[in-house]
């Protein structure tokens, strides 16, 4: 089972964030690099992404996904994830419209229901 970011609160509290999955090709642009990555998991706070040879932690990145473009910090890395904490939280309209975006791939059978 996959999880995304550290718990601070222990295994019974509830995360501060509320998390949503999504289906998003995107790029994550460094100096040294770009990545094509997919964003798997969205908050106001930050994202999950799938993908090779993504940043190391404490990377400073640009996610770009269609029109949209967000800086965030790379927090932790594992294999070909990696969970990112966005400079400012998203407001309600992005945060919707990332969401909206993010289901067409369901809608489309391009991700699995769970």
């Amino acid at each position: 089972m996959r999880t995304f970011g550290k718990r601070i609160d222990g295994p019974t509290g509830r995360r501060k964030s509320l998390r949503e999955e999504v289906v998003l090709a995107g790029s994550a642009l460094t100096l040294e690099q770009s990545r094509p990555v997919v964003v798997t998991d969205v908050s106001v706070k930050g994202a999950k992404l799938i993908g090779r040879q993504l940043p190391a932690k404490g990377t400073h990145v640009l996610l770009t996904f269609g029109n949209v473009e967000l800086f965030a910090s790379v927090v932790w890395c594992s294999r070909d994830e990696c969970g990112i904490a966005f400079e400012e939280a998203l407001t309600s309209e992005q945060s919707d419209e990332l969401k909206r975006e993010g289901r067409w791939a369901k809608v489309m059978g391009l991700a699995d229901d769970h």
